[in-house]
């Protein structure tokens, strides 16, 4: 495809200019202004095209992620409401059998023991979930922050494929950006993308076995005859 071709030289170009590329420079001028490529002929706007849509792309998983976000806050909210709602059964279960045990009845014991055996196991699911939830929340929140590295690695691009587009036109403006200062930016948003990525992989490792240990305990709850409270 045109865009993957694209972006291979770009790769290319970044990676034989970083080896020239001398200290950090702290008053690097990178704007590209609109009405500059307005005077671009259309035709010679293929990578710019290519670039905002990669841009537009990025811009849209940072919402999505936001949304996610949402929705992950609001599922930790009722697996705590669930939580608190089965450790008020425990509780209750509890009291049920001292009351039975004041009877000296062994079948009312017995089925008041089995009764706190379920609760006690449907209340460990219900925190159990809630680490899930938590871990869940906390996973989506990385992947929001990898989707703003991605944002700002296609903004960057964007600006190169800007720049490059002026000066292949022939614009006189373009002897006043560096070409250094876009691929040195370039390479800052690539490199703190992929650290981003590292961390969202990781929190959702985090999440997965925080999922895995709350339907082994979900699993053990219907085990004991529990009414399976929640088994979403």
């Amino acid at each position: 495809m045109a865009q993957s071709s694209w972006r291979r030289a770009l790769v290319a170009v970044l990676g034989t200019s970083l080896m020239i590329l001398g200290g950090c420079s702290t008053g690097r001028n990178t704007e590209v202004k609109d009405s500059w490529i307005a005077r671009i002929p259309e035709e010679r706007l293929g990578s710019v095209r290519e670039a905002q849509a990669s841009k537009q792309q990025a811009t849209d998983e940072v919402m999505r992620s936001k949304v996610a976000i949402g929705d992950a806050e609001r599922a930790l909210e009722v697996a705590r409401r669930n939580a608190d709602a089965a450790k008020l059964r425990r509780d209750a279960e509890k009291a049920q059998l001292e009351a039975a045990r004041e009877t000296g009845q062994q079948t009312s014991i017995q089925a008041a023991e089995a009764q706190l055996q379920a609760a006690e196991a449907e209340l460990a699911a219900a925190r159990a979930r809630v680490d899930w939830r938590n871990e869940n929340l906390e996973a989506w929140k990385a992947q929001k922050g990898l989707r703003d590295r991605e944002l700002e690695v296609a903004d960057a691009e964007l600006n190169y494929a800007q720049y490059r587009a002026l000066k292949e036109n022939g614009d006189v403006r373009a002897q006043s950006l560096t070409e250094g200062d876009f691929l040195s930016i370039l390479a800052k948003a690539r490199r703190e993308a992929r650290e981003a990525r590292r961390d969202a992989d990781e929190q959702t490792q985090q999440a997965r076995q925080a999922r895995v240990q709350w339907e082994r305990l979900r699993g053990q709850a219907q085990g004991y005859g529990g009414s399976g409270w929640d088994r979403r």
